[in-house]
């Protein structure tokens, strides 16, 4: 079987470089620990593919499943808190290899977030988010949106995302709201004069309402609290009053292919 490209499922498409002194920088279980499930996973995937899986666990906060089909089988890279995973993500996740199938995706996206204090770093003190680029500015989006729809009560820090590596890419996470920083975090791929401003805007009241609907801040939030992913009928409600929100959608679903090169 010849050596292709690799695919991989990605919420930021660049990891940040590792810091010697960065006191979460791995969460990888023992090895004692490890083994085992890894074996097992292994095992769960080779018999749904029909191929010999060679897995090597990582504790990669960027790319959380990426594979390369070769002459052997399949080589497979998998985030660690995929270990002991359940059936049905195990499936979603061979689907997800053998086909790309959009609903494997979401299956493991859902999978993901309540974990998402075990992928996410810190950003470094003193580092602040990049919110000019080339074409939008999106603390000036922000204030505006802020005062329209939020009565100024919405405070969070936002900026654009790293650029991402020169690779193909399956996936591409837009944006999204870190509840434990107090942040929004925007795709770079959507820094461009071809993308509509409505397009922007959309993305960052989607992140803002988020944050409005956020629980309030704790002295000690939870690994959990990052990236709120719920979308209660609230949520549905006040995002529905944007009224743009349908032609960013669709804006979004036609050009994912440019994106996901860009």
């Amino acid at each position: 079987m010849p050596s292709q490209p690799p695919s991989q499922l990605a919420l930021f498409d660049a990891p940040e470089p590792a810091r010697a002194a960065d006191p979460v920088r791995s969460r990888l279980p023992s090895r004692e620990d490890a083994l085992p499930l890894a074996a097992e996973l292994a095992r769960r995937m080779s018999a749904a593919l029909g191929v010999p899986v060679h897995l090597r666990l990582t504790d990669n906060r960027a790319t959380l499943v990426s594979y390369r089909r070769v002459e052997e089988g399949l080589r497979l890279r998998v985030h660690h808190l995929f270990l002991g995973a359940p059936e049905a993500v195990v499936c979603a996740m061979a689907d997800y290899v053998r086909r790309g199938d959009s609903a494997a995706q979401q299956a493991l996206e859902d999978y993901i977030h309540p974990r998402q204090g075990l992928l996410r770093r810190e950003r470094r003190p003193g580092a602040p988010l990049r919110t000019r680029g080339r074409c939008f500015d999106l603390r000036a989006v922000a204030e505006r949106l802020g005062a329209t729809y939020f009565g100024g009560q919405v405070h969070v820090d936002l900026g654009w995302a790293r650029k991402p590596a020169r690779r193909k890419r399956r996936s591409i996470y837009l944006g999204g709201y870190d509840a434990r920083l107090r942040e929004i975090r925007i795709h770079p791929a959507l820094d461009r004069p071809h993308v509509p401003a409505y397009v922007v805007d959309f993305l960052v009241f989607h992140a803002m309402l988020h944050a409005d609907l956020a629980a309030p801040d704790t002295d000690a939030p939870s690994e959990s609290g990052r990236c709120a992913a719920e979308h209660s009928p609230e949520f549905h409600a006040r995002e529905a009053a944007f009224p743009l929100r349908d032609a960013a959608g669709r804006w979004l679903a036609e050009n994912l292919q440019t994106l996901l090169r860009g």
